[in-house]
């Protein structure tokens, strides 16, 4: 999904990314949703997703959309409330947000509460795997709301993953191709190790979209340790 904000007053509504973006005529239909709350007043914190046939969040329909201006078919699920009816909710517990906010979602299609389990966080992030989620939130339920990173809201996801440096390209011979692949470096300790290469995944649009970016990124040299001349050939400006 795609974290965001949105604050509804005065009978209309506003959509705000992470960022403090005002991204509202990109997701219209979600703001006009909340604004049709049963709230004078309210800051809605959650995720925007598309989903599947199989009502599955699918992130490459959410990124389409996400280009496009009024953007419809998501589905907002707020998961915090933060003010309401000019009371600040942040001091208190998650779980009695969540309360607050649970009556307010009810009976919108578009806008919808998103639920909790409370503890068995193993069998649940078991499930979740095995049924090829991301994986899970868990959340202190006494915790108050914090705007910062902290230990009282953890991602615990199934898949392992690892953050890599995108060091270069390698040309492709085929016109339709930004390029053939990435080349990935390891940051470790201040120096970067050659890793890899991934060429998977891309459609055309999305070269097209990374070439013009590394394009404007080229540097003259970038000192890569284990890296063979060949891989490091074409991509390095």
């Amino acid at each position: 999904g795609y974290r965001a904000q949105v604050i509804v007053a005065g009978g209309t509504a506003k959509v705000f990314t992470r960022s403090g973006l005002d991204w509202t005529t990109k997701f219209q239909e979600i703001a006009d949703a909340c604004a049709a709350l049963d709230v004078k007043e309210a800051v809605f914190d959650g995720e925007i997703c598309a989903l599947d046939a199989e009502g599955r969040p699918d992130f490459s329909t959410l990124r389409a959309a996400i280009k496009d201006s009024g953007s419809t078919g998501l589905i907002f699920f707020a998961f915090d409330l933060l003010r309401l009816d000019g009371e600040d909710l942040t001091a208190l517990p998650n779980i009695e947000r969540k309360a607050r906010l649970a009556p307010l979602a009810a009976g919108s299609s578009i806008v919808r509460y998103a639920d909790h389990i409370e503890g068995a966080g193993e069998a649940l992030f078991a499930t979740m795997c095995g049924a090829s989620y991301e994986g899970i939130i868990s959340k202190r339920a006494d915790a108050p709301y914090r705007s910062t990173r902290s230990q009282a809201w953890l991602k615990v996801k199934c898949t392992r993953r690892q953050e890599f440096v995108v060091i270069g390209w390698s040309a492709s011979k085929a016109r339709t191709r930004g390029f053939k692949s990435l080349l990935l470096g390891l940051n470790e300790g201040g120096t970067l190790r050659y890793a890899g290469k991934v060429g998977t995944g891309f459609d055309v649009a999305l070269l097209t979209e990374l070439r013009a970016r590394l394009d404007a990124m080229g540097v003259a040299a970038v000192s890569v340790e284990q890296a063979t001349p060949a891989a490091l050939r074409v991509h390095l400006k």
